[in-house]
């Protein structure tokens, strides 16, 4: 019965070239690099593509979703030089030449909450300001796998390694202090209707 020796040579060649074409796949992750502009009400994003056509910008919607995102001040730059052509295929899509680019863009920020979400696992660098802070866990946030650092005592710089989706709520020192005279109302508050209630105890004590 030579068949089932053949049928066993063929699956062994097919699974070889599987497993061929998985370890030639491109594994790199895409690379970006976020820039909060001072006041915190919008980013410059920077996405390094390699071999790409086309690039589409997305964010996230209220249950995490990807919903399209309508780029500003979009550039492409790369072997065509420091400003390429591109076309717009959609109000979130731009195409242009195949090959290693730089997509350049800002969008907005609500509420002091950066959320950026990508259709690849991305290497991605958040930047904050002078003036912007995360430390404070009532006000700040940073999503699962966020690495901070400070640069030069003034900027924040935040690292997510092979993510999709990123969190960061920031604050600014105005917030931190309306946060701190909040705090001290509500203290004060609380001793002033705890007090009657004490010294009555400890007069019937």
């Amino acid at each position: 019965m030579p068949a089932p020796d053949r049928d066993r040579r063929h699956r062994t060649g097919v699974a070889l070239c599987l497993a061929l074409v998985i370890l030639l796949a491109p594994a790199a992750a895409l690379n970006a690099t976020v820039t909060v502009l001072p006041g915190g009400d919008a980013y410059r994003g920077e996405v390094t593509l390699v071999n790409a056509s086309e690039y589409s910008f997305w964010e996230p919607g209220m249950l995490g979703e990807r919903i399209p995102l309508t780029g500003k001040n979009v550039t492409v730059s790369g072997a065509c030089g420091e400003n390429c052509t591109y076309t717009q295929k959609d109000r979130n899509i731009i195409a242009f030449d195949k090959g290693n680019v730089t997509v350049t863009y800002e969008a907005p920020i609500a509420e002091n909450n950066l959320q950026l979400i990508f259709t690849e696992p991305s290497n991605i660098t958040v930047t904050l300001p002078e003036g912007q802070d995360i430390k404070n866990p009532l006000l700040g946030r940073v999503s699962e796998g966020g690495k901070v650092s400070t640069e030069n005592n003034t900027t924040t710089v935040i690292a997510f390694d092979r993510v999709r989706y990123v969190e960061v709520r920031f604050y600014d020192q105005t917030r931190e202090r309306l946060l701190y005279i909040f705090g001290s109302v509500w203290l004060t508050v609380a001793v002033v209707l705890l007090f009657p209630f004490l010294l009555m105890r400890r007069r019937q004590e």
